[in-house]
């Protein structure tokens, strides 16, 4: 028995070396899929998508479907649950279910909107008119003679400008714009891109008016830059404060309201009414700016008189293209993280998980004094410890991304950028709270990144393909995998990974993978 255990252990370790350095099929095979399972269709997409990922090959499918939030009860849902599981299991398939979706966050925001990921505006300036006070129209931006220095068809202008100052502009043209960065603020003296969101752009008659937001954060020289490859289009453009738009109203994002002087501090509900965001308190999570924000309305027994100034200061809601993040720094979510975990239990019952931790490029201005890399440590701590506690053996997955130093957890950046997109910081240090079990879904292709993990400890899935259509594309980015991950251990395996292709290649990629020794040492 030892001498059968002894051998055992050295094919083990054999095979392990021969998969670390490309000599043998990967152990695992994986296909990313996103899933909708509210209706028949949706399932029976979900079903074809376990078929296909057999018939090439594939023994895990991570699946991004998150329906157990509101449905974990819903007999027509856990049906459809039911069919998906019983196909997987005849195809000896592994679906392993995201959980903790931060940076998409849609279905933890559809619980609580005030939810999202916020950025705080600092004593913007108020005026009284009566018995409403509006942001102050002097805090207008002259952008009256922006258009008279192009350069090479950027029109730039700079502001000195407060710190968390928040803006919306509106642009309108004759001609739909052909370029999303149409507009671009940014601060030139800590090289942040402000303007990060997705413009949004609506015809209007015979005008296109374009409209977005930006907040200053913790930058002075600003750089407002229009960008119009046609100058006639132009009409006019308009930056003004964007006063309480998508404000949001929880403990972790108080709102405070003083006299010009800041010497006084009115109440809520006795000087002026509960401020909300209309479209926030209808539940909306499109986080869209382009309702009017509501307006500051004094009660009849206000202390804040007609004519007077004041400073008001708040956190709204902001998104990075078209996603908006969830906050990590609200006790709020835990109880929403474990429902998420405790419903997949309960619904699907997998012996794995995947952590949703990627991309999220908004936080840490709730607890400034808490580096991001650390807040995201944490998060990182309580969500294994809410999947152990609801199922103590599943193999837990994550993203690289945001704790790899090499790929978004770096300390400094190009140029010496210390700031990540709209983060009060970087998330330098994150990796310390990444338990060396969880398995790592490595994403960037580099070896720095693949041999920082195998040096902690973590299995790693490659995570491959990338939208290479040709036979050439493919095998130039398996080689590069292969050479990325030459030497390290514990690699599990592959997935196949798209982000816009499709799955038409999913086939020839693993065919191509499995085949690597035969068609990499061939003459050229």
């Amino acid at each position: 028995m030892k001498r059968l255990a002894l051998c055992l252990c050295c094919l083990s370790v054999a095979l392990m070396a021969q998969i670390a350095f490309g000599q043998a099929k990967y152990p695992q095979q994986w296909n990313m899929v996103g899933a909708n399972l509210s209706n028949d269709a949706g399932m029976d997409r979900l079903i074809a998508m376990l078929k296909q990922s057999k018939d090439c090959g594939c023994t895990h499918v991570m699946m991004d479907e998150g329906g157990w939030m509101r449905n974990a009860e819903n007999p027509e849902y856990l049906a459809r649950v039911a069919k998906v599981k019983a196909t997987a299991s005849e195809l000896g398939i592994n679906i392993v279910p995201t959980v903790y979706a931060f940076a998409v966050a849609t279905k933890y925001l559809s619980v609580d909107p005030n939810l999202s990921a916020s950025q705080p505006v600092k004593d913007m300036p108020f005026v009284v008119t009566g018995k409403v006070a509006v942001p102050d129209p002097s805090g207008t931006l002259d952008l009256s003679d922006l258009m008279t220095k192009p350069d090479n068809g950027f029109y730039a202008k700079h502001f000195n400008l407060p710190n968390y100052m928040y803006y919306k502009v509106t642009l309108r043209t004759t001609a739909k714009p052909e370029d999303r960065e149409i507009f671009r603020a940014s601060t030139m003296d800590n090289l942040r891109w402000l303007t990060r969101a997705y413009p949004i752009v609506r015809q209007v008659g015979d005008e296109w008016v374009t409209t977005n937001t930006f907040n200053t954060l913790d930058g002075h020289d600003l750089r407002l830059r229009l960008t119009l490859k046609d100058p006639k289009t132009f009409k006019s453009i308009k930056a003004e404060l964007a006063g309480p738009l998508l404000i949001l109203r929880r403990q972790m994002t108080p709102l405070t309201v003083t006299s010009e002087d800041g010497q006084t501090v009115y109440e809520e509900g006795k000087d002026f009414k509960k401020l909300v965001d209309p479209d926030i308190a209808a539940g909306k999570v499109s986080y869209s700016w382009e309702h009017n924000p509501a307006s500051i309305e004094l009660t009849d027994d206000s202390r804040i008189k007609d004519g007077r100034k004041l400073k008001v200061s708040f956190f709204h809601a902001a998104k990075c293209y078209d996603k908006a993040n969830m906050t990590m720094e609200d006790p709020a979510v835990y109880p929403i993280m474990e429902k998420d975990v405790n419903n997949c239990v309960k619904v699907w019952n997998p012996t794995g998980f995947f952590m949703h931790f990627d991309e999220i490029r908004i936080g840490g201005f709730e607890t400034p004094n808490i580096p991001p890399g650390k807040i995201l440590a944490d998060m990182c701590k309580r969500g294994v410890d809410v999947i152990r506690k609801a199922s103590p053996n599943a193999t837990i997955y994550t993203w690289s991304d945001m704790f790899c130093p090499d790929q978004n957890a770096w300390p400094v950046g190009e140029e010496g950028v210390k700031n990540f997109y709209l983060v009060h910081g970087n998330w330098a240090g994150s990796w310390d709270g990444l338990p060396k079990d969880v398995t790592i879904m490595n994403w960037v292709d580099g070896a720095k990144g693949v041999k920082f993990f195998g040096d902690r400890g973590n299995s790693q899935i490659l995570c491959g393909y990338y939208d290479a259509t040709t036979a050439a594309g493919m095998k130039k980015n398996i080689t590069a995998w292969k050479k990325d991950s030459a030497g390290v251990s514990n690699i599990l395996g592959v997935m196949y990974t798209q982000w816009g292709t499709g799955y038409n290649n999913m086939k020839p990629y693993f065919d191509l993978l499995n085949t690597y020794d035969q068609w990499s040492k061939a003459p050229n």
